[in-house]
């Protein structure tokens, strides 16, 4: 069992399933030539894992795992797969709690909207705008912009990891009266009309990382958000990804008519983020791996649980990985993107 390669994103797997999954794979370190996972900073090669079955295991866990301690003693879900960043001082006010485990994805969330182009025509319309997001997770970011940055919205948000939908459905779609819809769809083929968002929302989805170069999924995500949105509506857009990716990025959005507004480099307050977050992180992280009884097997379980730790940590971006050091040296950037499709333009 390969838990990097061989899980199914329309799953849900119950934590009595993992518990299994997770063992399987640790018995199959006997047979393991060499490991996939390096174990001096979490990375892992592109081609040894398959990014759905990567989440179809992170959301499992993620609610398998139920309400853990942060470094403060707050109890919380990890809801927010996102890395995030410290709120710029050049946005205003921040809008999140020093004490708040899950601040940093907030800010990340928050701050799609801090342009001032998006606040004024959020404010010509009263507020009510639709946004469609491209890869929600578990829709705890859109259940924020609905309840705190955006309270007259409506939000669809999707997400091909069944499981993640599952969580969204689970803990923010009932309370907010028919307001959000998650639907566990590929986003480039979901069944949404034309020209029908006011804003289409990109928060660290897992496209645009092929170092220099944009692929032919990376296009056809573009495209889509392109053939959503209303003429005058906007691409609201954050990640971390290779810095030698946006330009290409970039261009192509321009070569089918959008215009790039804004681009905001936030790279310092995501390394400031990752570093103020490690604690959490690191009690998380040890929290999930004695969770699962399989890492107790003499040996192998041990072995495997060095390379689920730093895997995990990586995935975070914590401090000592390979992808917190792409931040620091800048091969990776963290920037925040405003893209309108200009008004008189057609889906």
């Amino acid at each position: 069992m390969d838990v990097l390669t061989a899980l199914d994103r329309k799953a849900d797997y119950s934590k009595t399933q993992l518990q299994f999954i997770l063992a399987a794979w640790i018995a199959s370190t006997a047979f393991e030539k060499k490991s996939k996972i390096s174990t001096t900073d979490g990375d892992v090669s592109e081609d040894d894992y398959d990014k759905q079955s990567l989440y179809s295991l992170l959301y499992a866990l993620y609610r398998s795992v139920g309400n853990v301690p942060s470094e403060t003693g707050a109890s919380y879900e990890f809801t927010f797969n996102t890395w995030g960043c410290a709120w710029p001082k050049t946005w205003g006010p921040c809008p999140t709690q020093a004490n708040d485990p899950q601040r940093f994805g907030k800010n990340a969330y928050a701050g799609l909207y801090q342009f001032a182009e998006v606040k004024d025509y959020v404010a010509a319309r009263k507020g009510k705008v639709h946004v469609v997001e491209m890869g929600c997770g578990t829709g705890a970011g859109a259940n924020y912009v609905c309840t705190t940055v955006l309270p007259e919205c409506t939000y669809e948000a999707l997400d091909m990891q069944y499981a993640a939908i599952q969580t969204a459905r689970r803990k923010h779609v009932p309370g907010l009266g028919g307001r959000l819809v998650a639907t566990c769809v590929d986003a480039t083929k979901a069944d949404i009309k034309d020209s029908v968002a006011d804003f289409v929302a990109v928060n660290e989805t897992h496209v645009t990382e092929m170092p220099g170069v944009i692929t032919d999924e990376d296009r056809r995500f573009f495209k889509t958000a392109q053939r959503m949105l209303k003429p005058g509506g906007h691409i609201v857009w954050g990640n971390a990804i290779p810095e030698a990716t946006w330009k290409p990025c970039f261009d192509y959005l321009e070569s089918i008519g959008m215009k790039v507004r804004e681009v905001r480099d936030v790279t310092k307050e995501a390394v400031q983020a990752r570093d103020e977050d490690k604690k959490r992180i690191d009690i998380f992280v040890d929290h999930c791996l004695r969770t699962f009884h399989g890492f107790k097997i003499p040996y192998y379980g041990a072995k495997r649980r060095v390379e689920a730790e730093i895997a995990l940590k990586n995935f975070a971006r914590n401090p000592g990985t390979r992808l917190y050091d792409n931040m620091v040296d800048g091969t990776d950037t963290y920037k925040v993107v405003l893209v309108e499709k200009p008004a008189g333009a057609s889906a």
